[in-house]
């Protein structure tokens, strides 16, 4: 069996940020079972974008200092750490608009940029993954247009340094190819514990276009896999309908059958969302194979960049690792005849100037 905590957090405010997540792991047999004195801790937060807390797009720094106390309460060293979407992005300003430089120096942590790399099986992983005694991950609960749901397992996935996270878009273009790639990062770097923050979610066209939904909760466990299945299940879908938690379930990497993990904590049926909205995307991931097999030809999605909006950064320009997207100071243009479909540039970019647009069809079908 595994084992997932679930416990209710209506804030951010710190002091109750700090007694749910102290309760939820805890209830998983204390940080002790994690963490020992003078280990080193890497603390992993999804650190998408320079955005601020209150947008919900980036892990709250409230979480991130409970987590960092709760180290530090066994005599061990947090640091913090990440590896930002978008190639070329100014980490600084993540760091400072998320508000993990602010916390960092409040309580004495350092913050480090995944630069230097390890590679394991060809893959760059930050040398901080294996330079550390211990890794946390605190993930935030987030929709995701290609993978459906970014939580646990894919948050590990920001571990992989430079360029290459875009461009396994290039070498894995078909979903099931590019679950297999998020897996196979989360294998190497698999965290001692994830502690998810899923007190403000996002919803509908994540993980930064999406709308805010407040779920309330902090869930810890040991077992990334299990936290996924845990919350498909709270919002509707069965776990193997995210192909991440399917594939990490076929590699051994967790436990994603629902007969086997115990839920502890608060009740979870006091956090059902089966209203839960999910990416334009997603319409197709959910029909039988067979079926989707056959009308792929006709369900079309895109991005779409709105000029009025495009600031003219040039982040989804650098992030494009085909070279579709062209920034000029009078118009915004998509090159959908090179164009992967995979969203990276709607997922980076600060301002929402990028939508996911569907064609008539897909429109009539789902509404």
């Amino acid at each position: 069996m595994s084992k997932v905590s679930l416990i209710r957090c209506s804030s951010y405010n710190a002091a109750e940020v700090f007694e749910a997540v102290k309760k939820a792991v805890d209830l998983l047999g204390g940080i002790g079972e994690f963490v020992k004195p003078g280990m080193k801790v890497l603390l992993k937060p999804n650190l998408l974008s320079a955005r601020l807390p209150e947008e919900g797009v980036d892990t709250h720094p409230e979480v991130v200092r409970a987590v960092a106390r709760l180290v530090k309460t066994q005599g061990a060293t947090p640091i913090i750490g990440d590896s930002p979407g978008g190639f070329g992005k100014n980490v600084d300003e993540v760091f400072e608009k998320s508000g993990m430089r602010r916390i960092a120096e409040e309580e004495g942590i350092e913050l480090v940029k995944f630069t230097s790399s390890r590679f394991v099986e060809g893959i760059p992983i930050s040398r901080y993954v294996f330079d550390s005694d211990c890794v946390i991950s605190i993930p935030k609960l987030k929709t995701h247009s290609i993978t459906v749901l970014t939580a646990g397992i894919k948050n590990m996935y920001g571990t992989v340094v430079g360029l290459y996270k875009a461009e396994c878009h290039s070498r894995a273009p078909k979903e099931d190819d590019f679950a297999k790639v998020i897996t196979k990062v989360y294998s190497i770097s698999r965290p001692a514990l994830t502690i998810l923050d899923g007190i403000i979610a996002m919803e509908g066209d994540g993980p930064s276009s999406g709308n805010l939904r407040k779920m309330d909760m902090i869930m810890a466990s040991h077992d990334a896999v299990s936290i996924d299945s845990c919350i498909a299940n709270l919002i509707g879908l069965e776990p193997s309908d995210i192909r991440v938690t399917k594939e990490a379930y076929a590699m051994g990497l967790g436990e994603a059958d629902l007969t086997r993990i115990e839920m502890v904590g608060d009740d979870p049926d006091s956090f059902i969302a089966n209203d839960f909205k999910l990416p334009q995307t997603t319409a197709l991931k959910l029909i039988p194979k067979a079926i989707a097999n056959t009308v792929a030809t006709f369900i079309k999605f895109k991005p779409s960049i709105d000029g009025s909006i495009c600031t003219r950064c040039n982040l989804c320009k650098t992030t494009c690792v085909v070279n579709a997207i062209e920034i000029e100071k009078d118009f915004c243009k998509i090159d959908y005849s090179r164009c992967l479909r995979c969203m990276c540039c709607h997922e980076v970019c600060p301002y929402k100037a990028i939508s996911v647009k569907r064609n008539i069809l897909t429109k009539i079908v789902w509404g």
